[in-house]
């Protein structure tokens, strides 16, 4: 079985809190089905400044953070980093299997 990269998953919101307990749920379903990913998550407003120093292979938005998407898009268009607003029903249920489902979906169609 040939072993794959490590892709680089962030999730942003206002205060980077929420996310952070739905980052140990991705990860754990992560960790469950195998997967080499590396998920953390940060403020919405230092989210340009590490999309410049570090690799990212994915971005996920909390729902209350959308208008960041604006603020950010022409920096990840550049930067070729997909991204997408994490749906509210998942965020608010902490649902790291699905939210993991869509992350996945967005390094399947960056490939």
């Amino acid at each position: 079985m040939e072993e794959q990269a490590q892709k680089t998953i962030l999730l942003i919101c206002t205060a980077g809190i929420t996310t952070g307990l739905l980052v140990k749920n991705m990860q754990r379903a992560a960790d469950e089905k195998g997967l080499a990913v590396h998920i953390y998550s940060a403020p919405a407003i230092i989210a340009e400044q590490i999309l410049q120093q570090q690799t990212v292979d994915a971005l996920l938005i909390g729902p209350q953070s959308k208008y960041e998407v604006n603020r950010l898009k022409d920096f990840l268009m550049v930067k070729a980093v997909p991204y997408k607003l994490i749906k509210e029903t998942d965020y608010e249920l902490l649902d790291g299997e699905a939210v993991l489902a869509d992350s996945l979906t967005l390094l399947q169609n960056d490939r």
